[in-house]
């Protein structure tokens, strides 16, 4: 074997090694950030369909769940945005 394939089949190796550390990291540490912002995202979620019900006209029941339903996906999107750069 000569001295470039060498430096080659090595740094081939340590590639290798780096993916699979990276890999077991996000594996390990990945689930329980996204756990983290799902449960943050759930509860800002509750809180944005209290303040909605609170401030949101009563007659107009369908429009009061609709802002509600924008508001909820709007945070959960925000936190799962943030999560996964």
């Amino acid at each position: 074997m000569s001295k470039t394939e060498t430096i080659k089949h090595v740094t081939q190796e340590d590639l290798q090694a780096l993916k699979g550390h990276i890999e077991n990291l996000l594996h390990t540490h990945g689930k329980q950030a996204l756990h983290d912002v799902a449960s943050k995202a759930e509860q800002l979620a509750g809180q944005a369909r209290e303040n909605l019900a609170e401030h949101a006209p009563k007659k107009s029941g369908s429009r009061a769940r609709s802002l509600v339903a924008i508001a909820i996906f709007s945070v959960i999107g925000y936190f799962l945005g943030r999560a996964t750069k």
